[in-house]
């Protein structure tokens, strides 16, 4: 089958978590062997091209203008290389007057419940446009895949148009989370001291709940346990660090900031617990990075967070944080209850894997195909007959 994606987004160094999913997705659908075109207007960052699998063809059309590529310029490429499917595997990114059919993938329905066109976007020239892009997107898609049957039921919420029309196939977690990571550098393992640490790695914006996070870890009272928190902080830096200086928490926690994407693994290999706090989150990539590297799991029981985490780890009510801090005071200081949530993660985490969802996103392909009365290239035949379909009709997270 030749599959097209808006590769856009590719052009930035940062890798979160629409960039893993896309970059996950296309080498796993070149491996089920798939031909594999990325269209983009923009020059693919290195970062991300040494990521790709070699087999990948990057369709470079420069142009100045994204609206132009995208009206213009990519359905003259998606024509030229005769791609049989088009897929955007973030949100937006979908041509008006494409000459094939269209996917979108939708991570959540975070943006749909703040569409409306306001007379303030006009002042803030990014914003109308990102807005359109989105419309036109949901528009014009011909089928909408999603990662969880929370986002599900949240999307078809928002647009019903939509009902009927949203495979539900889960995420992974990337291959670099696996038992050969590499070794954390000298200047990481100085800022964790030596000492034992419970593990945070995200966004700093109000959703993900930090502060509720920082509150149960202060109330727990572990004076020989450290948290450790990572990621970019976007401007939080100021309330993050009055927040910790508030609960007296200054030399009993770390701020990593950005960290290299190879320091991961052994960041969450080396914790007690990774602590997941968010209030709203459409999969939540980071649980299978954990449990792919055997690190015990605390989640919040909102949104799709407990779907994703099975039995795999153990929820928190967000409702105070005495929960949390008890948790967190047993996972430290109960090293059998601290194996049992390890033992569990590992298990949990054989029931994630990219090919498979690979080959469940290629059989929404062959049927939306089907449905437009078209027949996919022979490669579809590399397809496993046996593998479950992902339909229409929402499929639960395993």
């Amino acid at each position: 089958m030749r599959i097209g994606f808006n590769a856009a987004l590719f052009s930035s160094p940062e890798i979160r978590g629409w960039t893993r999913y896309g970059l996950n997705l296309i080498n796993a659908l070149d491996r089920e062997g798939h031909d594999i075109s990325l269209f983009t207007p923009y020059a693919i960052h290195q970062e991300l091209s040494s990521r790709l699998s070699p087999g990948v063809k990057v369709v470079h059309t420069a142009s100045t203008r994204y609206w132009r590529w995208l009206s213009l310029d990519l359905p003259k490429a998606l024509k030229r290389e005769r791609i049989e499917l088009f897929h955007t595997p973030h949100h937006f990114g979908l041509p008006l007057n494409a000459p094939c059919p269209t996917v979108v993938t939708i991570h959540d329905a975070i943006e749909m419940q703040d569409r409306k066109m306001r007379l303030s976007d006009l002042r803030q020239p990014r914003v109308l446009p990102n807005k359109m892009d989105h419309w036109l997107t949901e528009k014009v898609a011909h089928q909408v895949i999603t990662v969880s049957q929370y986002s599900h039921d949240r999307i078809v919420e928002q647009r019903p148009l939509f009902c009927g029309r949203v495979a539900v196939i889960p995420n992974a977690a990337d291959p670099l989370f696996s038992p050969s990571f590499s070794p954390l550098p000298p200047e990481i393992k100085a800022q964790l001291d030596a000492a034992p640490y419970i593990f945070y790695i995200g966004g700093f914006e109000q959703r993900k709940n930090v502060p509720f996070l920082l509150k149960a870890f202060a109330e727990s009272n572990l004076i020989t346990t450290r948290l450790v928190m990572a990621g970019g902080l976007a401007g939080n830096g100021a309330t993050l660090s009055a927040q910790i200086k508030s609960l007296n928490l200054e030399s009993r926690c770390t701020l990593l900031g950005r960290v290299d994407d190879s320091w991961l693994p052994g960041l969450y290999a080396g914790a007690q617990a990774f602590v997941y706090p968010s209030l709203y989150e459409g999969f939540g990539l980071q649980i299978c990075e954990a449990f792919a590297m055997g690190c015990p799991v605390l989640a919040a029981d909102a949104t799709s967070l407990p779907e994703v985490l099975g039995p795999g780890g153990e929820t928190f009510t967000l409702d105070s944080t005495h929960q949390l801090s008890a948790l967190l005071t047993k996972i430290s200081t109960d090293a059998t209850y601290r194996d049992e949530l390890k033992q569990r993660a590992i298990k949990r985490s054989a029931t994630f894997s990219w090919d498979e969802t690979a080959r469940l996103t290629a059989r929404v392909y062959s049927k939306i195909l089907s449905q437009q009365g078209r027949q996919p290239s022979p490669q579809a035949s590399a397809m496993t007959p046996s593998s479950p379909v992902a339909t229409e009709q929402p499929t639960a997270v395993l």
